[in-house]
Parts: C-alpha cells; sequence; structure tokens
C-alpha cells in the first residue's frame, strides 16, 4: 500500500537553526500517530494540541526557497505563527479526504510518496 502525501506552503514557515522553511510534504496519518498524538496532547479534549502534535508526526520534510530539505524531527513548538498552523490543519483535512476516497479504478488515490 503507498502512502498518500501532499504538499504546501507554510505563510511564515519554520526556523530551523536560522534557515526558514516554508514549503512542506506531509503523509497522510497512521493510527499509532493518531494515538501518540492523543497521548502528548493530554486527550481528545484538546483538540488544537491533539491537531499540532499529529502534523509534526505526519511531516515529511520541509523545505527553504533554495531547495534545502529538514526531514525532522518536528516539535509542536516549531509551529509559531497560526497561519503556518492552520495551513498544516488544512494539509490534514484534504488527506483524511484522500484517505477516506473510494478507489480509482487504478487503485490508486492521492500522490503516492517516494
Amino acid at each position: 500500500m503507498q502512502q498518500i502525501t501532499t504538499t504546501g506552503k507554510l505563510p511564515h514557515g519554520l526556523s530551523v537553526t536560522g534557515v526558514i522553511y516554508t514549503g512542506f510534504v506531509m503523509r497522510e496519518a497512521l493510527l499509532a500517530d493518531m494515538i501518540e498524538a492523543e497521548v502528548e496532547s493530554g486527550g481528545a479534549g484538546n483538540q488544537i494540541h491533539y491537531a499540532a502534535q499529529l502534523a509534526v508526526r505526519q511531516l515529511v520534510k520541509v523545505t527553504d526557497a533554495s531547495g534545502r530539505e529538514y526531514a525532522g524531527p518536528f516539535v509542536v513548538s516549531m509551529i509559531r505563527k497560526r497561519g503556518d498552523f492552520v495551513a498544516l490543519r488544512t494539509a490534514q483535512l484534504e488527506l483524511d479526504k484522500l484517505g477516506n476516497a473510494e478507489p480509482s479504478s487504478s487503485e490508486n488515490t492521492g500522490t503516492p510518496s517516494s
């Protein structure tokens, strides 16, 4: 089974050792990701923290304007701006739709990861 991924842009970017990364690749959530995110967030009642915990588990990599890549590890404290969280949350919802879509005749939904 191929993993579904999506790409996106962070309006402000994640800063890692002084480099601002604005592009991202995110994969679909696995059950293990969801369980770990729920434990880390303190339960399902903490929806924003849960979504952020899940997002950092789903991130595959981020890229800067020159194409430089950072593949993690990612932590919630890297997501500092609301706009970046919204971009990641939008990607999560898109991946949920792609992952739950009816398979096409080619048995492929979404964009397989490389």
